[in-house]
């Protein structure tokens, strides 16, 4: 390319963007999630709750499993349901 075609582009490059000026009514203490974001945390908090409820009852029957073969290795290997 040349010079004349660059220099254009070089001075478009050297401008820095200045950010809008605050809007003096938007603060950290007037801007709030509001409804919406009370209602995502409340469905989060629901579906961690059910999550760790289902986990609770898969290691119960896990742990309940584990027992029964124990117990029915005490018993003997020869001693079944059936015998």
């Amino acid at each position: 390319m040349t010079p004349a075609l660059l220099a254009p582009l070089v001075a478009l490059r050297a401008q820095t963007p200045t950010p809008p000026a605050p809007d003096p009514e938007m603060t950290i203490y007037t801007v709030t999630p509001g409804i919406a974001g009370f209602i995502a945390f409340f469905v989060l908090a629901l579906i961690g709750w059910l999550l760790f409820r289902s986990l609770t009852r898969h290691v119960r029957k896990v742990e309940h499993e584990r027992r029964r073969r124990e117990e029915s290795d005490v018993e003997g290997p020869g001693a079944g349901p059936g015998r």
